[in-house]
């Protein structure tokens, strides 16, 4: 039996590497789909759409600062 899970997980671990490779954007997709979907069933509509809400200003921040751009003059424009 052991064998047999040992197969599986090396089958899955290949399977997404394949589909990293060749469709990055759909597994992505995919994988937020599933885990928005799964917030919403878990925590409610507007409750996962505040967490989703807040992870997407996490990304946008994080992403400024990952390029180096000024943050705070983005901030300073963005509510002025």
């Amino acid at each position: 039996m052991k064998i047999f899970w040992t197969e599986l997980v090396n089958k899955i671990s290949r399977f997404f590497l394949w589909a990293l490779e060749e469709h990055p954007g759909k597994l992505s997709g995919i994988l937020a789909g599933f885990g928005i979907g799964l917030l919403v069933v878990v925590l409610g509509f507007w409750k996962a759409l505040v967490l989703a809400l807040f992870v997407l200003v996490g990304l946008i921040l994080g992403k400024r600062h990952d390029d180096h751009k000024d943050l705070f003059g983005w901030l300073d424009r963005f509510f002025h």
